[in-house]
């Protein structure tokens, strides 16, 4: 009798053994299907999709998660890569859609650059507003951090001082890209021309000039300059008035001299002569 339990208890081993072996190889990776949005990073993509076939291939399809690609993704693309969606298909197939964060905007706090992407997360801290690609981000000053002492790190959200975060929030809108269904005239317009702008000084606290409230002077590529009076009142209708006189210079006058919006609906005033200010940080 003991005899005959003990052949029952070998074959149930037995039986689940086999099963877990067939199955282990029923459900080991077959496929890994990543689809990449990237436009600078196709190196970084190509290492990424060959690491998890090389690493993973084979392996138990029941115990690979997200978190696996992810790894994977932020060791080779640093805080540019991320996972926007991970799925499996039984039993062997893993499927993700990796996207590529693209800078927008290098805003200068204390002696570092953050440079940020439209969703404002910290994509790198360099010394320059140099971008990882080539050139430069448009360049952000005058904005505070909220707590110089505890600054924001790669993959975090860039954190300004409270009394800067509208003027912050409001210059980060220049550079936000929007679906084709919820733009209007304004964003069509800043669209034309968010690319040619080289950097932005915000200042609270003017000297000399005949203006004492908040500033925001504009550097365009071309040259000319952009001075916007009081920027939190009424800002896109400003940004509006200045980009479209901006548009409407020649060439030659797009070089030299500066446009001044001072009211949200006012003309905006352009003159060919050296601007009473400066757009580098001070």
């Amino acid at each position: 009798m003991r005899a005959k339990k003990l052949i029952i208890l070998y074959a149930v081993v037995l039986f689940l053994v086999v099963f877990a072996v067939t199955f282990n190889c029923v459900c080991a990776i077959a496929r890994f299907d990543v689809k990449f949005e990237v436009s600078s990073m196709t190196e970084e993509a190509q290492r990424v999709q060959a690491r998890l076939e090389e690493e993973y291939g084979g392996k138990s399809y029941l115990f690979f998660g997200q978190e696996d690609v992810e790894t994977i993704v932020l060791e080779e693309g640093g805080g540019y890569l991320t996972v926007e969606s991970f799925s499996k298909t039984f039993p062997n197939v893993i499927h993700a859609q990796v996207r590529e964060k693209l800078e927008v905007l290098s805003v200068k706090l204390g002696d570092k650059y953050y440079a940020i992407d439209e969703e404002n997360t910290i994509l790198a801290i360099n010394g320059t507003a140099v971008n990882n690609v080539s050139g430069n981000n448009p360049a952000l000053y005058g904005i505070s951090p909220r707590d110089a002492d505890n600054p924001a790190q790669v993959g975090e959200q860039l954190t300004v001082a409270a009394e800067d975060a509208e003027a912050f929030e409001a210059f980060m809108g220049i550079f936000i890209k929007k679906d084709e269904e919820e733009k209007d005239e304004i964003d069509i317009i800043l669209e034309r021309t968010r690319d040619n702008i080289v950097s932005m000084r915000y200042s609270k606290d003017l000297v000399g000039l005949e203006y004492g409230g908040a500033d925001l002077y504009i550097e365009m590529r071309e040259g000319v300059c952009v001075w916007i009076i009081d920027p939190l009142e009424g800002f896109r209708d400003k940004m509006k008035s200045a980009m479209n006189a901006y548009l409407g210079l020649g060439d030659a006058q797009r070089t030299y001299g500066y446009i001044t919006v001072a009211s949200a609906d006012g003309e905006a005033d352009y003159r060919a002569e050296e601007p009473p200010f400066s757009v580098a940080e001070q």
